[in-house]
């Protein structure tokens, strides 16, 4: 006698993988770190010269202008006189 497999059973297909591919490179710590710190390199250093040239620039304008009355008047603390 054979034994039989019950009517609601799912028929079995064997998978047969023909082409297999060769193992991927490993990822080393260093290969991740400077990958994340690509991007986020060139958007801290863009910023960090963003903030030199405003501080150049600020430096420079405050240089060429009068910060206060005082100044302008050349040092004269007497508002009463000119």
């Amino acid at each position: 006698m054979q034994p039989t497999a019950p009517i609601d059973a799912i028929p079995v297909t064997p998978v047969v993988r023909t082409g297999i591919q060769p193992p991927s490179p490993e990822v080393g710590m260093i290969d991740v770190a400077v990958a994340a710190f690509g991007l986020t390199g060139v958007i801290m250093v863009s910023a960090l010269v963003a903030g030199l040239l405003a501080g150049v620039a600020y430096v420079w304008f405050r240089k060429r202008h009068a910060v206060s009355t005082i100044e302008a008047r050349g040092g004269n603390h007497n508002f009463l006189r000119y």
